[in-house]
């Protein structure tokens, strides 16, 4: 999802780059149990992207995989910084350390103090360790370094708090886009945004050369030089484009976006003996929170020259671009013989909703992060008390009440409270309840363990919603909750949003639905009928792998056939 403070921009012209047919011709079978695993998470990605703009690298994976078209998140928070660390740690959010946007430190295991709020999000590398630790459990890393000695674990995406989350604990480097500006295109040389390792992170001190030292690296990074017209364009001017950081550009040996991390991925690979490959394409949810995604971001909606710069900041460019970058690393594995050795994983961390009918939060430019966050937090206290954005009508009842310590509001509203006491929870819900779009609200037991409906009403949901609503939500809800998490939860109905446009968190149908398959040409292709989650990607790595758990995990190993 998110947001933060790294503001980035550059003039760009954008390159729809020509996918490389990686799939041509039969797939030879594999010799053995696969040796190395790359796992490919198409940021925000909806199941039905894949044919409405012809991702032709996914549809092969899907066509010659293991695919499991009835696929979905299967937990909540339906968060980037929360899915990441789900798919490399097999467990559910109500047991790694955090399980939303954000979070109340109970034993003060960052050291902020007993209770302390945080955002999570902004937590740095050494913040996600201290979590895992305290957790103690073990990540598909860790694993893959007990079966490969002296193989690397490494993580790629434009999104500091995606790598740090998914890096900490058992990766040996993750490499995202730093902040940096310039005014002059002519300035290549000096432009911002080299990539960088989390703070902190094993060998972050010495991240290799053939990524610290390769000037091509660099990307534009200021908002005001180029946004691509969204900063001054509702709804888009919600949550703009910043420069570079989502869309490739046009300065030659600089592109950004979802093509830098495809460079990084392929350098990596170049240069390491690896066994696994965390790799986040993150352009397609920057785009889907601009203008909601592939349901509505159409011509018919928005005008635009499909030939023009502004292009790639619309699904349907960007959704393709994305595809030809995983075409790019399936070509790369080919090109290095290590494509018969290799599991892929494609899937996506969180779908969303685009709020077509009804949109609840602040409709101005930069109003994203104080739509999503309101409150006090140790890591980002004034950041989100700023008197210039005041909290939307909609949401300030619950933002008044004295005993509302920090909001979290995107297609789920989230309060955790100052005194948390049963009467308190209940108080807080009875105002959460009467919020508009909320259709159930839930409230934490005592013990931490489980959430309690105290209303519902389902009424304006069609039926195909009230079924999912029916069979999902009471099971979303339960694995967030722990100590640390929300003290009380709304649901909202369907195409709500109090964050952005397009936007996710929540339970709905369209929020929880997501892509997977698993491929690697010793497998059978199978269209499977299992409801996979995203807990279930990890246990089965390993069973496809040969790797023997040391540790239970929340989820699933499934069994994918050979040929």
């Amino acid at each position: 999802m998110k947001r933060n403070g790294v503001r980035l921009g550059a003039l760009v012209v954008v390159l729809l780059l020509l996918s490389i047919a990686a799939f041509a011709g039969t797939a030879r079978a594999a010799t053995a149990q696969p040796t190395r695993v790359l796992v490919v998470v198409m940021d925000q990605m909806h199941p039905e992207y894949a044919k409405q703009y012809n991702m032709t690298n996914v549809l092969w994976l899907e066509k010659h995989g293991a695919w499991f078209p009835n696929a979905y998140v299967g937990d909540m928070a339906s968060e980037t910084v929360v899915s990441h660390n789900v798919m490399v740690s097999g467990l559910l959010p109500k047991n790694m350390g955090w399980s939303d946007e954000a979070l109340r430190d109970t034993n003060n295991v960052l050291g902020g103090g007993a209770n302390g709020i945080y955002v999570t999000g902004d937590l740095g590398y050494a913040d996600f360790a201290k979590l895992i630790a305290a957790g103690a459990y073990p990540k598909l890393g860790t694993y893959l370094h007990a079966k490969y000695p002296g193989s690397i674990v490494a993580c790629v995406g434009e999104k500091s708090y995606q790598v740090r989350s998914m890096t900490a604990g058992s990766a040996d480097f993750g490499v995202f886009l730093g902040s940096g500006s310039t005014a002059d295109p002519a300035l290549t040389a000096l432009l911002g945004g080299k990539y960088r390792p989390p703070a902190g992170a094993p060998n972050s001190a010495a991240l290799p050369a053939y990524i610290s030292g390769d000037t091509r690296f660099t990307v534009n990074s200021d908002l005001a030089y180029n946004d691509y017209g969204t900063n001054d364009t509702a709804p888009a001017w919600i949550y703009p484009e910043d420069g570079d950081r989502m869309i490739p550009g046009n300065i030659t040996g600089h592109l950004g976006g979802d093509n830098w991390v495809a460079d990084a991925t392929i350098k990596i690979m170049d240069n390491e003996n690896w066994s696994g490959l965390f790799v986040n394409f993150g352009a397609i949810d920057k785009v889907g929170h601009m203008w909601g995604g592939g349901q509505v971001d159409n011509l018919k909606r928005y005008q635009w020259d499909p030939n023009s710069i502004y292009n790639m900041v619309h699904e349907p460019f960007i959704a393709k671009n994305a595809d030809t970058q995983l075409g790019r690393l399936i070509g790369e594995l080919k090109a290095k013989g290590q494509f018969d050795n290799t599991l892929i994983v494609v899937t996506a961390d969180h779908g969303s909703t685009a709020a077509t009918r009804h949109f609840y939060g602040t409709n101005a430019q930069g109003a994203g992060d104080y739509n999503w966050y309101h409150g006090n937090s140790v890591n980002d206290a004034d950041y989100y008390n700023d008197p210039t954005h005041p909290v939307a009508p909609a949401l300030k009842p619950l933002t008044d009440l004295t005993n509302v310590s920090f909001t979290y509001a995107s297609t789920a509203i989230e309060a955790w409270l100052t005194d948390f006491s049963t009467a308190q929870k209940q108080a807080a819900a009875a105002v959460m309840r009467t919020r508009p779009g909320v259709i159930a609200t839930y409230v934490k037991n005592d013990a931490g363990t489980g959430y309690t409906r105290t209303s519902v009403n389902t009424s304006s949901l069609s039926k195909s919603s009230r079924d999912w609503f029916k069979s999902h939500a009471q099971e979303l809800v339960n694995t967030m909750a722990w100590s640390g998490s929300a003290d009380v939860i709304g649901l909202l109905q369907d195409r709500t949003s109090y964050g952005a446009f397009g936007d996710h968190g929540g339970a709905q149908k369209d929020v929880q639905s997501i892509p997977m398959v698993f491929y690697n040409p010793g497998l059978k292709a199978v269209k499977a009928k299992a409801a996979t989650r995203l807990v279930d990607i990890m246990p089965t790595i390993m069973r496809t792998m040969g790797i023997t758990p040391t540790k239970a995990m929340d989820g699933k190993a499934y069994v994918l056939k050979t040929k």
